[in-house]
């Protein structure tokens, strides 16, 4: 018989702990800063929920710890209830532990908390689950092939990229009760402004030419499907 699993998945509610503080490095080495938030801003979102101070507990910090509280792996994400999302900041391993399911089974704890923020938000289950990937990133197609995930059919600038330079990443949504393949116009713009306004923070996201050129691409467009580069593997579903 195999022992007890040395892994402990953990919700961090205090920034000022060493547990929070590995979580939080963690995050910042694993990604680059065009790439990722200020430090600062991701300890200010626990100390506000820890304190109360927002309407809403829906940011969300889980780590994977060993058992002497060694920080495995790190997730951020946050419930975006206005169109009840939860959107997937940040997920990080060290680099020792990769391959060995341990993003994975963070990320299916920041979904599980997720759907609890939807229906403490008054309704039925979580919409869907939404984040953002390199184009390139083998994941993706795995994140596609597997659950059915839909990358967005537009020129995707993450708020760490501006025009005239080339967006590299795809935003996606996993469907958990709205499986629509298409979306329409309306509803893209309101998913983009929460993810640019409280998912990143972002004060005025329509002064952000980034933000800017994604309403003009919308402007043209009816409906948002699927990426082309990959519709044939959802096909393949």
């Amino acid at each position: 018989m195999s022992g007890p699993d040395p892994v402990r998945i953990v919700e961090l509610s205090d920034e000022q702990s060493p547990t929070t503080e590995g979580a939080l490095r963690l995050i910042e080495t694993t990604f680059e800063r065009p790439d990722r938030q200020p430090i600062d801003e991701l300890r200010s979102e626990v100390s506000e929920r820890r304190q109360r101070l927002t309407t809403a507990e829906a940011f969300h910090l889980f780590a994977a710890l060993d058992d002497a509280d060694n920080v495995l792996a790190a997730a951020t994400g946050i419930y975006l209830d206005g169109v009840n999302a939860g959107f997937v900041t940040y997920l990080a391993v060290r680099e020792d532990m990769r391959r060995h399911g341990m993003g994975r089974r963070l990320r299916v704890r920041l979904v599980e908390r997720f759907r609890t923020d939807a229906r403490v938000a008054g309704f039925d289950d979580l919409a869907w689950v939404l984040g953002e990937v390199r184009l390139s990133s083998p994941w993706l197609k795995r994140l596609v092939r597997r659950r059915g995930a839909v990358p967005f059919d537009i020129t995707y600038y993450h708020p760490g990229v501006r025009p005239p330079a080339r967006p590299l990443h795809a935003l996606y949504r996993q469907p958990v009760i709205d499986d629509r393949t298409v979306l329409p116009v309306h509803l893209v713009r309101r998913l983009l402004y929460a993810i640019y306004r409280r998912g990143y923070r972002v004060r005025y996201p329509l002064l952000h030419t980034g933000f800017q050129a994604m309403m003009e691409e919308l402007d043209t467009r009816s409906g948002i499907g699927i990426h082309p580069r990959f519709a044939g593997l959802l096909a393949e579903l």
